[in-house]
């Protein structure tokens, strides 16, 4: 019996019409920054929002003992933090790019307008954050109860591009080290090697085109 593929997660920025996302990505401004750098609007304008054109980066949360509770990948197409387009507040979530990332700057002032005036558009993305908000429940509860394993797995799950689905497998972006997922997790380099030796023995992980992959549900 042959396995269905699973279904991508939808970005919030396929929410808006191609005609809107193609006018931001040419008349925005360009910015880029190095491997390793803070995305941040900090220094350029609280006014805008970014846009990833090319690269991948994580988005996260810095808890006050210096621990990151990771919310997942940004890669090419999204917006770093769709969440604070709509709040006066200075975001809490930072990103960081796992690669050089050039990402596209739009003045927050015309992606409300395009909402303001489509109703569909508004109610899908009340779904698309309902969504996001069920899932970041679900991330903090695994960074609080769950075993090193449980927090590896569930970082996999949340690491993985549905858009690179083979079958039920996902692919893990290979420039992630397992240095990086240790810190991710709050554990150490040579428990991931071997947690994910022992995930690839049990199936729930494979080593395939020198990058690893995770079964999903």
């Amino acid at each position: 019996m042959m396995e269905s593929a699973p279904i991508p997660s939808v970005k919030a920025i396929d929410l808006f019409p191609d005609s809107i996302v193609t006018e931001w990505t040419i008349a925005g401004k360009e910015i880029s920054f190095e491997k390793g750098a803070l995305i941040s609007t900090h220094r350029i304008s609280t006014e805008i929002a970014l846009i990833i054109k090319s690269g991948i980066a994580n988005a996260y949360q810095l808890h006050v003992d210096g621990k990151e509770c990771i919310l997942g990948l940004v890669s090419p197409g999204e917006f770093t933090d769709v969440f604070n387009i709509f709040d006066s507040k200075e975001s809490d979530v930072l990103c960081r790019a796992l690669t050089d990332v050039t990402v596209t700057a739009v003045p927050k002032k015309r992606i409300k307008e395009a909402v303001k005036q489509n109703t569909n558009l508004a109610t899908e993305l009340l779904g698309y954050f309902s969504k996001q908000y069920k899932d970041v429940i679900n991330i903090l509860s695994h960074v609080a109860y769950g075993k090193v394993e449980e927090r590896l797995i569930f970082l996999m799950e949340k690491l993985a591009d549905p858009y690179s689905a083979d079958s039920n497998w996902q692919p893990i972006p290979s420039v992630i080290t397992h240095k990086d997922i240790a810190g991710m997790i709050a554990s150490t380099r040579e428990t991931v090697t071997a947690l994910i030796g022992k995930l690839i023995n049990s199936g729930i992980l494979r080593q395939h085109e020198n990058r690893l992959w995770i079964r999903v549900k």
